[in-house]
């Protein structure tokens, strides 16, 4: 043998010494032959080998691959191809793996045959052996190669601890940019050759060079607009920037299909690409109104479907504060996606799995259900991870739990894993029944959650504590709140350990039903559930607030609402609780009122008004008797939840307006003795938020004669919010905010309390104040102010409100009609709504629709 191969032999094998110590090869060794290699791009090149993600299948054979070798076919919604919304995995299915492996054998004992004096024929063989399938030019055009081994190459393969057994570093195994720049690349590239796959057949052999250059073009493009680091202004100006400037600027999908039919059909076809791409780079927000406006004549399928993936990473819906705009953006890309299902020809458009699931999770339950009752009359098969997510969304919405229960019954006959994370999520959403408060149209549902629990069981699901709450609350809020009671039992005896969010569900149900029975049978519950102890007093103290709260309007007492709450209240919590935290928050003497076992409890708590009232017979003994339960620990401490409940049920005992202004004078002097420093005032404030503060305003605005200083309440929270905006970003003073900010049920209590004593006009400045600072109204605030219009008998203001909250994108409820009911002249005021119908039906009418 030569000198020259004798040497390069030896190279060779120290080389493949070298590698199989390292303990990255098995020891069946393959080697690629550098003018084998094929490139990836300049960006991979650079990035650091250690940090390439690998993309293939963990099980595929441990040989160097290729990369195309590793990519899947066609990224077209097949059962094939793994994906789950944003999530997707392109996996080889079996055959096609069992003959990768077979190949992978056959090339490995040829190679280890090749007969050392013979390089040029060991050459030629293994060239001829190990070459991957057919690649298109937009692979082999590339500069550099992924091996199997350097896309599993770690850090620990550099530098391997000295013991073994030791951890690696987490901080050397986490990638760095270069790391997620390759592995994008690699993603990118994936997409490319599946896609290219799916196309290619779409042509005569005639024009598929010419539809290859045209893929490639669109393709490096659109990479370049969708990077979620694409720069302001690149190095290398892109001259087809604002080649859509003309059309992007135009207002409303109409007047963009005119400008655009202007053209001709050929400049379409030829200026489409560059539009699109021009509109994806300058002005997102439109890409789905563009689209639909330029689908004549029809772009490319792996175009529209790139661009619907675009839409449907930047569908940011929760973004829209007003209910209405969410509805019409949402019905704006579904209305785009029916149109492409629809019009296009069949299979024009490779719909991924990625973007159905995309838009099963972003879209509201109402369109995602259209959604997917479109792809249903379609006939396109979607992947079980797709259908997890259409499952999810659809089963938060009790109009669509059938269907959902529909969607994960079939994939339980089709052998899904009911126990893993995703369906054992979208099973616990299903299991939740949210019964919106004052909603006629849930309770004709025939959805049973108990129903679909045990059909779940029946195929070896396996309910956890997270499962049995949601089950739980549904139970609660359908009134089976006996029967939940049972179940929360059977299933901690069952070994499913329930926790406090359990048990307060299970208070929650029993305390609404206001049966004592179910509240003393929820304190089982709370035992099972190991609930902290101050947690169960607190709720047990709530539970005869809330009866004394309910028992007032059941008997429809008249305002102002006073109970004789604080001092049986205060009875019990002197059973368990020390009294300094809440004597600091208090004018009067505690150990005093606790000596007064006659009358009301105090001259300050005196009445009048003689009322008969059922809690103190019912709840009260039940809560002193869970208070007087034998203990040898020394007295809790009361936490910020504890003093809320007393100091509400504090002003809800006080009889006259002057009392309820002092204690508030005092409460305002404790909250700005801290300064807004830590302390107990702020941290009631930090944990409970306006909920004081409201309860206050509630109680001045049930009084006559009290609207202003309620107003003054308001104004003190409204102040420090200004002043917390104003100083965000700078150093806390010494007089910093010390009082929350005014939420929706602020502004909601305020403009009721208004209403009722007559002053519109203050109620009216108040919304105008709430849209100011961004806060939206919701169902209770429209009804509240169309019971006040109502009330006042002004027909004009009741219909334009109804009207206004038509518009915000709210559809009314039992209390919507019950506040229309208000008005006496409920005949005009449906003739006035009638003709506001027709109108608005004329003007649709005379628009002009575009074809």
């Amino acid at each position: 043998m030569p000198a020259a191969l004798m040497a390069r032999a030896g190279r060779l094998k120290c080389r493949c010494s070298t590698v199989y110590a390292a303990g990255l090869l098995r020891p069946r060794i393959h080697f690629a032959v550098r003018p084998l290699l094929r490139p990836l791009s300049s960006i991979a090149q650079n990035a650091p080998q250690k940090y390439v993600p690998s993309f293939e299948n963990s099980i595929s054979p441990r040989k160097t691959q290729y990369l195309t070798s590793s990519l899947s076919p066609q990224e077209s919604i097949d059962p094939t191809v793994a994906a789950d919304g944003g999530n997707s995995h392109d996996n080889l299915d079996e055959p096609r793996l069992r003959h990768h492996a077979a190949r992978s054998d056959r090339n490995g004992r040829h190679e280890q045959q090749l007969p050392s004096n013979n390089h040029n024929h060991s050459r030629r063989k293994l060239k001829t052996k190990s070459h991957s399938p057919k690649q298109p030019s937009f692979i082999r055009k590339r500069r550099y190669t992924i091996t199997y081994n350097r896309l599993y190459r770690s850090p620990a393969h550099k530098a391997q601890p000295t013991n073994r057994f030791s951890a690696v570093d987490k901080a050397a195994s986490k990638p760095d940019e270069p790391s997620r720049e390759a592995s994008r690349e690699l993603k990118n590239l994936r997409e490319m050759h599946s896609q290219w796959g799916y196309v290619r057949h779409q042509h005569p052999e005639s024009e598929r060079q010419s539809a290859r250059k045209e893929f490639r073009s669109w393709k490096t493009k659109f990479f370049k607009v969708s990077r979620p680091d694409k720069p302001e202004d690149p190095k290398l100006p892109w001259p087809w920037r604002d080649n859509a400037k003309w059309l992007f600027e135009l207002n409303g999908v109409r007047n963009m299909h005119q400008a655009w039919k202007a053209l001709e059909i050929e400049d379409r076809r030829k200026q489409w690409p560059l539009v699109m791409l021009s509109t994806l780079d300058r002005c997102p927000d439109k890409a789905h109104m563009v689209l639909e406006a330029t689908l004549d004549p029809l772009p490319p399928g792996y175009a529209i479907n790139d661009v619907l993936l675009f839409v449907a990473q930047r569908l940011r819906l929760s973004s829209i504060k007003n209910a209405r705009e969410r509805t019409l953006r949402a019905e704006e890309v579904l209305e785009l996606v029916a149109k492409i299902l629809e019009d296009a020809p069949t299979r024009h458009v490779p719909l991924g799995q990625r973007t159905a699931g995309l838009f099963a999770r972003k879209l509201p339950s109402e369109q995602a259900n259209e959604l997917y009752s479109m792809l249903q009359r379609a006939n396109i098969k979607l992947h079980p991870n797709t259908l997890l997510q259409f499952a999810g969304k659809l089963a938060s919405d009790m109009a669509h739990k059938e269907t959902a229960f529909a969607i994960l019954k079939g994939l339980a006959d089709s052998g899904i894993d009911l126990n893993a994370p995703s369906p054992s999520s979208a099973i616990t959403t299903l299991l939740h029944c949210r019964i919106a408060h004052g909603s006629s149209s849930e309770s004709n549902s025939s959805f049973s959650a108990k129903d679909t629990l045990e059909y779940f069981m029946d195929r070896g699901f396996v309910p956890n504590v997270i499962n049995a709450t949601a089950f739980l609350d549904s139970l609660c809020q359908q009134g089976e709140v006996e029967e939940g009671i049972r179940l929360a039992l059977l299933f901690s005896e069952s070994g499913v350990q329930l926790d406090t969010k359990a048990w307060s569900t299970i208070f929650r149900g029993a305390k609404g039903s206001l049966r004592v029975e179910n509240v003393a049978k929820s304190l089982d519950v709370a035992k099972a559930a190991n609930a902290p102890y101050v947690d169960v007093l607190n709720n047990a103290l709530h539970a005869v607030f809330y009866f004394a709260e309910m028992e007032s309007r059941v008997k429809r007492f008249a305002v102002p609402w006073v109970y004789p709450l604080f001092g049986p209240m205060l009875r019990a919590y002197a059973k368990k609780f020390e009294l300094e935290p809440l004597q600091w928050w208090l004018p009067d003497s505690l150990p005093l009122m606790l000596t007064q076992t006659t009358g009301n409890d105090g001259e300050k708590f005196d009445s009048n008004d003689l009322r008969t009232w059922d809690f103190l017979e019912t709840i009260v003994p039940l809560t002193e008797k869970s208070f007087s339960a034998p203990s040898n620990q020394p007295k809790l401490q009361p936490n910020t939840t504890t003093i809320a409940i007393m100091l509400r049920a504090y002003v809800k005992t006080l009889q006259n307006p002057y009392d309820l202004m002092a204690f508030y004078a005092f409460f305002k002097a404790r909250l700005e003795e801290q300064g807004g420093k830590d302390g107990l005032a702020t941290q009631l404030i930090e944990d409970q938020g306006s909920l004081i503060h409201d309860t206050i305003i509630m109680a001045m605005t049930e009084r006559r004669g009290l609207s202003r200083p309620a107003l003054q309440v308001f104004g003190d929270m409204l102040k420090d919010h200004l002043q917390r905006n104003a100083a965000e970003g700078t150093e806390r003073s010494a007089a910093a905010p010390v009082h929350p900010p005014p939420g929706l049920c602020t502004f909601s209590i305020l403009v009721r309390g208004l209403f009722n004593s007559g002053d519109r006009i203050l109620a009216e400045q108040v919304i105008h104040v709430m849209k100011e600072q961004g806060v939206e109204p919701n169902l209770v605030t429209w009804n509240t102010l169309t019971k006040g219009y109502a009330a006042m008998q002004n027909i004009n203001k009741t219909v334009s409100t109804l009207q206004d909250m038509e518009a915000a994108g709210f559809k009314p409820d039992l209390f919507t009609f019950k506040a229309f009911g208000k008005l006496k002249n409920q005949g005009r005021a449906l003739e006035m709504m009638e003709g506001i119908i027709d109108v608005n039906r004329q003007k649709i009418a005379g628009e002009d629709l575009y074809e």
